[in-house]
């Protein structure tokens, strides 16, 4: 059976599912299902068997905004369509990103605000269990993952401080993981010497802005993504332990045309080859145009960097616009030949002198040899006022 590439994609309450043609990128609609509650992330078992998703009513793009979150599994069908796979879970609060450990025993789940993570077990079929009961922790300001390591005994949990005037700080907490407890070990802060610039910026998070982590495949390589501050920073790791401090910081808009939004970087993913790493750039901030909210300019791109093979330091050797507007999520597919962003919001924008809406959508890249982007094909999303907040992207199939 031939391997397909599948784009799982939300809009507002709907999962689109879609098949990608890795040459043209064209994408063939396979269903639109709606879930309890507007889409906020999804994780798949490493099978590509079962997909979980998270969901709340009581994000900031939810009006009104309701008191209503969710985490539910899905069986993932050969064509991709989602299937339901036992009831969706009620949750206290709204879970910003959901994982799942080494074993594939735990589901892990994020939590912005208040900060929180919760473990849930997983029944033998992969349906979701129980929670399991933490003691009270100190996660951090804004939590955006939870994330467990390769190894599979410690959990990452990086806070990026969201706060208007900046005085609010970043970390990544260090956690031990057994049988579903966690355990405070460590917490990586700011450098004071970088705090100081960013004191007053809007989400400057003293410096450390930590967003999401990611592994390289097969070496002992963190990559971690600083939002506010445009950055990945490159940490060592073992089966006992990160180190603290980065061996590398580089930046992800080197070379970029910035406009005068403030600049987010937000998803982060390395290729399954492990010579390149992938970070969206994000900006989306307006001012008023004749009573018309439109955006002000800036990077909405996906920057590639290419891994020194020894030290794993990465090497910026491209920008590739993503033609919308926020591009928060993306994904790879597993031979790492198409690359699928989702650009999550509507805005007006200049053009040629005039104004254009422009909508959420999909943007569909090739991936060369060489890690650099080719794009291919943009998919719109309907002018529904809902927004693209995760987009994904698996490989089914294969003999």
């Amino acid at each position: 059976m031939k391997t397909k590439a599948i784009v799982h994609s939300a809009l507002g309450k709907v999962m689109h599912a879609f098949e990608v043609d890795a040459s043209t990128g064209a994408l063939t609609a396979v269903q639109s299902l709606a879930m309890p509650a507007v889409i906020q992330y999804a994780w798949p078992n490493r099978a590509r068997t079962l997909l979980y998703v998270a969901s709340s009513n009581g994000g900031p793009m939810c009006t009104p905004r309701r008191p209503e979150h969710f985490v539910q599994a899905f069986r993932i069908m050969p064509d991709g369509a989602l299937v339901a796979h036992g009831e969706a879970v009620p949750l206290n609060n709204r879970p910003l990103h959901v994982s799942l450990d080494l074993a594939e025993a735990y589901l892990l789940l994020a939590y912005n605000d208040p900060e929180d993570v919760t473990v849930h077990r997983l029944q033998s079929d992969g349906t979701i269990g129980r929670q399991v009961a933490q003691p009270p922790m100190d996660f951090g300001v804004t939590v955006h993952q939870a994330r467990v390591t390769p190894h599979g005994n410690i959990v990452l949990v990086p806070a990026c401080g969201h706060h208007p005037t900046g005085e609010l700080a970043g970390s990544l907490g260090v956690f031990s993981f057994r049988e579903g407890q966690l355990t405070p070990l460590s917490r990586m802060e700011a450098d004071p010497s970088r705090a100081q610039p960013w004191q007053g910026k809007r989400h400057g998070a003293q410096g450390f802005a930590a967003r999401h982590v990611t592994f390289h495949p097969t070496r002992p390589w963190m990559y971690l993504c600083v939002e506010r501050q445009g950055e990945i920073r490159l940490h060592d790791y073992d089966e006992n332990s990160v180190a603290p401090q980065p061996r590398a910081i580089v930046s992800t808009l080197e070379g970029a045309q910035t406009g005068r939004s403030v600049q987010l970087a937000s998803a982060i993913h390395v290729h399954p080859n492990g010579r390149f790493v992938y970070v969206s750039n994000r900006a989306y901030d307006t001012e008023k145009v004749d009573g018309q909210d439109v955006f002000v300019g800036g990077v909405n791109d996906i920057a590639v960097f290419e891994i020194e093979q020894e030290t794993g330091v990465p090497r910026l050797i491209q920008h590739v616009d993503t033609q919308g507007i926020f591009p928060r999520t993306f994904g790879l597919d597993a031979a790492g030949k198409v690359l699928v962003a989702g650009n999550q919001d509507t805005r007006w924008a200049r053009e040629d002198g005039a104004l254009r809406k422009i909508l959420p959508s999909l943007a569909v890249f090739a991936v060369g040899d060489d890690g650099r982007l080719s794009w291919l094909n943009r998919h719109e999303y309907a002018d529904t006022g809902d927004v693209c907040f995760w987009t994904g992207v698996m490989s089914l199939g294969g003999e």
